[in-house]
């Protein structure tokens, strides 16, 4: 994995093949909708989805990533850091590895959906060059709010 120095762990590695298990297990830790092993074993079973947990070994699993590539874009379908381990940069990692992978593939955006009440989330897409595209109404349930679409053109069309 590249660390960019603003990255102070050590020894975090990214699993590109968790379990449904692995998945649902963080997932329950981060979200209070959270997917069920059941839905992780679907989605892996998508050639266009992808999922990843970031794991500090001989720790725990720290993080996860859950996304679906269909060129030329990416969609952000989870993303989460474990309670415990937020506001250390580990998001920001995440998608800096995302943005690395998908520069040498067929990607030219990811986008996303996120709260409009997840402000750190909403201030860590903006600080990574995501602009703020359009909304949903009442697109989450638990909690009820808005989802706000955000769009990161990562490759110019070579068209």
């Amino acid at each position: 994995m590249i660390l960019s120095p603003v990255h102070h762990i050590s020894n975090i590695g990214l699993c590109l093949l968790p379990s449904p298990k692995e998945m649902m297990e963080m997932d329950s830790l981060c979200f209070n909708s959270h997917w069920n092993e059941q839905d992780y074993l679907e989605m892996q079973y998508q050639p266009s989805f992808h999922n990843w947990l970031l794991v500090i070994p001989d720790v725990c699993p720290v993080g996860m990533l859950a996304f679906q590539a269909i060129p030329p874009e990416l969609e952000i379908l989870r993303m989460a850091i474990h309670p415990e381990w937020r506001k250390r940069g580990l998001a920001e990692l995440m998608l800096e590895q995302l943005e690395i992978l998908t520069k040498s593939d067929k990607i030219e955006s990811h986008w996303l959906e996120v709260h409009v009440a997840n402000k750190s989330a909403t201030s860590l897409y903006r600080k990574l060059g995501y602009k703020e595209i359009g909304s949903r109404r009442n697109y989450f349930r638990n909690p009820l709010g808005d989802a706000l679409l955000y769009k990161k053109i990562v490759k110019e069309n070579a068209s």
